[in-house]
């Protein structure tokens, strides 16, 4: 009896220990994952509007309505250098802005999205897309579980976080 007793006890203790041990992984852990998935909502973003920047420079350079954005790194000196092996052929409006794929060719912003992220959409993604035009402009609006996360205005190029 002595030693059944001793026994519920050290489970009752060990228990006790793992559930406090639990609940302060979780109290603690829990802001760290969402500052970690706020400054990959932020990276992306940002991903997006080098993306917008590379193809306007690309079209002041060459004037043209489809432009080739290519993957860039600095070298050692601080140089800027092209990886001419890989490109994106993006289609650019009048005023030089990138849209992506010509009007009513597809998902100009989705396409422009992986471009930038390179992540590929699917259907278990939190992650949703409209397009529309107004004013014969692309408007893309980006969407995490149907909340306004960040919009492009292909007719200015300005892209818009929305903080939530």
């Amino acid at each position: 009896m002595a030693s059944t007793r001793a026994g519920l006890f050290n489970f009752i203790v060990i228990g006790l220990v793992l559930a406090v041990l639990a609940t302060s992984y979780v109290y603690y852990a829990s802001p760290v994952i969402e500052e970690a998935e706020q400054v990959n909502k932020e990276n992306a973003v940002a991903q997006f509007q080098r993306v917008v920047m590379l193809a306007r420079a690309q079209w002041i350079k060459s004037k043209q309505s489809r432009v080739l954005i290519y993957e860039t790194d600095f070298d050692a000196s601080g140089s800027i250098k092209q990886q001419k092996e890989v490109a994106a052929e993006l289609f650019v409006n009048t005023k030089g802005w990138p849209e992506g794929l010509e009007p009513d060719q597809g998902n100009a912003c989705e396409y422009m999205f992986t471009l930038a992220t390179l992540r590929e959409f699917d259907v278990s993604s939190k992650i949703s897309v409209s397009d529309e035009y107004a004013n014969g402009y692309l408007q893309c609006a980006f969407f995490i579980q149907d909340k306004v996360w960040f919009e492009y205005n292909a007719g200015s190029g300005v892209v818009r976080e929305r903080k939530s």
